[in-house]
């Protein structure tokens, strides 16, 4: 480039940089908008035209280079402020939460006092039919403290909204090109919803589709509620199969207990194996496609 007095890097027909004594100026005409590099005065030869045009491509990596760093640092800033935007609603939310727990348990505190105290004859005696009375109230406060610390607890984990999808993918895995098992799955019309580590749930699904499995006998897998809807029941019934190994069920046990859930052996039940599962009332329960 010696010998020019100046120089300047067009985008189309706007001057990105310009530089030297003299600033070069674009030549107005029906150009395609692309870089280009114009020196002053202009270089004639067909080497410096070579290095002009290199140059010129070189200059178009870097504004698109630069056009990159410059959506990436505006995503980045846009991420930040939502991040900033959530941890503020979490706050939020935790402070809510906590004066909620606060204030929904103080009255109740006050009311299980005065029923204890009265059922203690501390007001005088009492009829039957109060004593009935005030253990019913009592039974209720109960009761709504269990709500309100079921409801209004800090939450640990997530949990599984759904149980049906794990239970599809595990025990109907031909899409995945095993050996597809004789199984027949009967799954209720609403969501599974299982409190617990998501890990520890997924772990324990694995094992009874890996158990069922082993045994290679039709299996007969149901999903059901028991009792008054608070704990999920799945039954697995292997017709002719044999009894489970010892480690395995010890391995159930303990998955089923970090799950606050419990196992039935067949001896126990008289039909299969069932494993109990708390029923995470959080979890809206209306009907939804399976």
């Amino acid at each position: 480039m010696t010998g020019a007095s100046g120089a300047a890097f067009y985008d189309g027909r706007v001057c990105v940089a310009a530089t030297g004594v003299v600033t070069a100026t674009r030549a107005r005409g029906r150009r395609r908008r692309r870089p280009a590099l114009v020196v002053w005065p202009e270089r004639p030869t067909g080497r410096d035209a070579r290095v002009l045009a290199r140059m010129s491509a070189f200059g178009a990596v870097l504004l698109a280079a630069h056009a990159r760093e410059s959506d990436a640092a505006a995503r980045h800033v846009h991420l930040l402020k939502t991040q900033r935007r959530l941890e503020r609603r979490v706050v939020n939310q935790e402070h809510r939460r906590s004066r909620a727990s606060h204030d929904l348990r103080t009255p109740l505190m006050v009311i299980k006092g005065y029923v204890d105290m009265m059922l203690k004859g501390t007001a005088g005696g009492l009829t039957a039919p109060i004593q009935r009375y005030l253990e019913r109230l009592r039974r209720s406060a109960d009761d709504q403290s269990a709500i309100i610390e079921r409801r209004l607890a800090k939450v640990q984990d997530e949990g599984v909204e759904d149980l049906r999808p794990l239970l599809r993918t595990a025990f109907i895995p031909a899409a995945r090109g095993q050996r597809i098992m004789d199984t027949t799955m009967t799954l209720p019309d609403r969501p599974v919803a299982i409190p617990g580590p998501r890990d520890d749930v997924e772990l324990l699904v694995r094992v009874l589709a890996r158990t069922v499995a082993a045994s290679g006998a039709p299996t007969a897998v149901r999903v059901e509620a028991a009792g008054d809807a608070s704990v999920w029941q799945l039954r697995i019934n292997i017709r002719g199969g044999k009894p489970l190994p010892e480690k395995t069920v010890t391995l159930l046990r303990h998955l089923t207990q970090r799950l606050r859930g419990g196992l039935s052996l067949p001896e126990e039940t008289g039909n299969g194996w069932v494993v109990h599962l708390p029923v995470d009332d959080t979890v809206p329960v209306a009907p939804r496609d399976a």
